[in-house]
């Protein structure tokens, strides 16, 4: 059964600074706009179902003040941790998850008892860099600072997950959902946010080191593996973005009408991304002391800039790879509850 999830607005706003001026006038008014919006409301509470909003009291301010520097320095508001440590306490504790009716039963049948639904949660805005398109003459170059806040939301918005699951007295998490998107409309910001559901171990030894075992797989998926005696270690990810300069006749074909033609260039630059990609999260693995790893997700795209130089026009492709994944270690254990079968499929011959 899918219970309803419990919205809780834990999203913490992580600003990357540079020394550098404003990139454009209107982007700094935007920015004075928000935090003076941001001002007229830090002493309200939000308004709920049409009604007027409420002054906060003393008290309320100063356990709002609590939680933003708790958000600020990494962790989760100070209600949550209070809420997930009772859970702990609590010998059978009443739990929401986000697991469907199938994904429930194959984790009583392995073994993982659901004990509460985490999450956690990551904003981060992109800090403007002079980036000198004029100066690129060709070739393809990785933008780490254009990767930064997708890796930095990522890695937050896990770190937040893991914190409630040891909170809640977990040994794992299972049922992982997730979104990733840009935020407010801007493409360099990012909004990622996690949902899985904290368990316990009932039939396996519990891991001793490390706190609850981490993952980016849904609920049969962990049956899956247990059923082969592999046990999940860890989420791997990362995103890598690399930038295209097209050459100049690459910068003509982009002109040109005659006929189809694969722009080689490019291609080069999603070779380039994923291998840069792939070659960190196999270097994570490895660091967690893992023998194999699960891809979960995938992903690409490409944006396109332009660059006027006295008549000429240079093009640019910015191409970012996304990975995620799940480090795991074959051989942990022994299959449990039963090793896979062999798949049998039932014939009617019509007789």
């Amino acid at each position: 059964m899918r219970l309803q999830r419990q919205h809780r607005c834990e999203i913490a706003w992580l600003i990357s600074t540079s020394r550098a001026a404003p990139r454009l006038p209107e982007r700094a008014a935007q920015v004075r706009s928000r935090a003076q919006a941001g001002r007229m409301w830090e002493h309200r509470a939000l308004p709920r179902f049409g009604k007027r909003a409420t002054p906060l009291s003393e008290s309320e301010r100063e356990a709002a003040a609590v939680d933003l520097d708790r958000i600020q320095r990494g962790g989760i508001p100070l209600g949550a941790e209070q809420r997930l440590k009772a859970i702990a306490a609590a010998s059978s504790p009443v739990f929401s998850s986000d697991l469907s009716s199938k994904e429930y039963a194959l984790a009583l049948a392995s073994g993982l008892t659901p004990i509460a639904q985490i999450m956690g949660s990551s904003v981060v805005q992109h800090g403007w860099q002079n980036y000198g398109w004029s100066s690129y003459g060709g070739g393809i170059q990785e933008m780490p600072s254009f990767a930064t806040p997708w890796n930095l939301s990522r890695q937050r918005s896990f770190d937040r997950l893991h914190q409630e699951a040891q909170f809640a007295g977990a040994d794992a998490v299972i049922g992982i959902e997730m979104a990733a998107k840009g935020f407010l409309g801007d493409p360099g910001n990012v909004e990622y946010v996690v949902f899985g559901t904290a368990v316990r171990e009932s039939a396996l030894p519990p891991r001793g080191e490390g706190g609850p075992r981490m993952c980016a797989l849904s609920g049969q998926d962990v049956d899956k593996l247990r059923r082969i005696g592999a046990e999940t270690i860890g989420v791997i990810g990362h995103t890598s973005v690399v930038c295209v300069a097209l050459s100049m006749r690459a910068n003509q074909m982009m002109g040109s009408w005659w006929g189809n033609q694969e722009m080689t260039e490019i291609t080069r630059g999603v070779y380039a991304a994923r291998h840069l990609a792939m070659d960190e999260v196999r270097r994570q693995a490895q660091q967690a002391g893992a023998n194999d790893m699960v891809i979960s997700t995938l992903t690409h795209d490409i944006h396109h800039h332009d660059y006027d130089r006295g008549g000429y026009t240079q093009h640019y492709f910015i191409v970012s790879m996304h990975v995620l994944g799940t480090a795991v270690r074959l051989g942990a254990h022994e299959p449990h509850p039963s090793p896979l079968g062999l798949p049998m499929m039932a014939i009617n011959v019509g007789v």
